[in-house]
């Protein structure tokens, strides 16, 4: 298995995996906010291929041969919280890993990745989202040793 930073002609193999997961999630959750058209892969591989060059963005992917088994993607963003005196934060916007390949530490290596990336930017915290029936991911965070430390709730109306 191979590990690395995402090249540009991987954006649309990305894409598809992102692609994945979200209709993962839709069928997972039944959640409104899922409630989508379907995605156009080369929309998102154009917003992916910008991450390249962006000093503050990364993906870094799994390869097997010459597919894409995995990847994770990530940002430092401001912290949430304007009047607090950590004021940037890392976070976690996607990460899948094929449901062959799961149970292989293929994800253990590229939050490592990410996190490492994270650190070498001074930032101290990770931040991701979950969507609360999605529970393969809550156990997946958690056994990478992440905490729920806020919760968002959302009333329709």
């Amino acid at each position: 298995m191979e590990y690395r930073k995402m090249m540009l002609g991987e954006a649309f193999d990305v894409a598809r995996l992102h692609n994945q997961l979200v209709y993962y999630i839709k069928g997972e959750t039944d959640d409104a906010y899922f409630n989508f058209d379907e995605l156009a892969e080369e929309d998102l591989g154009n917003m992916l291929r910008a991450f390249i060059n962006d000093p503050v963005k990364r993906i870094y992917v799994a390869k097997d041969y010459d597919n894409i088994t995995g990847f994770i993607a990530g940002e430092i963003i401001n912290c949430f919280l304007p009047i607090s005196k950590i004021a940037k934060v890392g976070y976690v916007a996607g990460a899948y890993v094929l449901p062959e390949y799961r149970g292989k530490g293929i994800m253990t290596n590229l939050e490592q990745m990410l996190t490492n990336f994270f650190k070498e930017n001074a930032i101290s915290y990770v931040e991701l989202n979950v969507i609360s029936k999605n529970l393969l991911a809550k156990r997946s965070w958690e056994g990478l040793g992440y905490t729920t430390f806020r919760e968002q709730m959302r009333k329709k109306i």
